[in-house]
């Protein structure tokens, strides 16, 4: 029989919480473009499943013991926080599956179609005129490269 002073420990559940952190950040490594950028998702889900089995093993022993009110709370916190990650781990596996390929989208260094828009004083400019040289100095060299950045704007 234990010792009635000795500090009951449950750490199955924060094993969990690890685990489910670490199967979240899996997602945010992928951005990285880390080589073996495959493997990353289904690290994320293999993790998030080995925290599932330490959170059901920690709840199951926290709430199959003694009633130690303390130990009980923490379980429950801890349990929480971490079906919370491993359920956004899961919805961020299954639906990112689910976003179509953009095959007709253009690639980096590829030539965008031709368009004219307002420029921040309202007069139109198209793509073509960006890549020609400056009225000022028409013997001069044409810009290369155009960023285009999209925003929502003013709504």
């Amino acid at each position: 029989m234990p010792n009635a002073t000795e500090k009951n420990r449950n750490l199955d559940v924060w094993w969990g919480l690890l685990l489910g952190l670490a199967a979240l950040l899996c997602n945010v490594i992928f951005f990285a473009d880390p080589p073996m950028q495959q493997a990353i998702p289904w690290l994320s889900l293999l993790l998030g499943i080995v925290a599932l089995l330490f959170l059901g093993r920690g709840i199951k022993r926290a709430f199959g013991k003694a009633p130690v009110h303390q130990v009980k709370i923490l379980t429950s916190i801890g349990a929480a926080s971490s079906l919370l990650l491993v359920s956004l781990v899961f919805i961020t596996f299954f639906h990112a599956r689910s976003v179509p390929a953009a095959a007709a989208a253009p690639r980096v260094g590829q030539r965008a179609l031709d368009f004219t828009l307002a420029d921040s004083n309202g007069q139109p400019v198209s793509f073509r005129q960006l890549f020609a040289p400056a009225d000022h100095d028409p013997q001069g060299p044409a810009p290369k490269a155009v960023l285009l950045i999209f925003y929502r704007g003013y709504w």
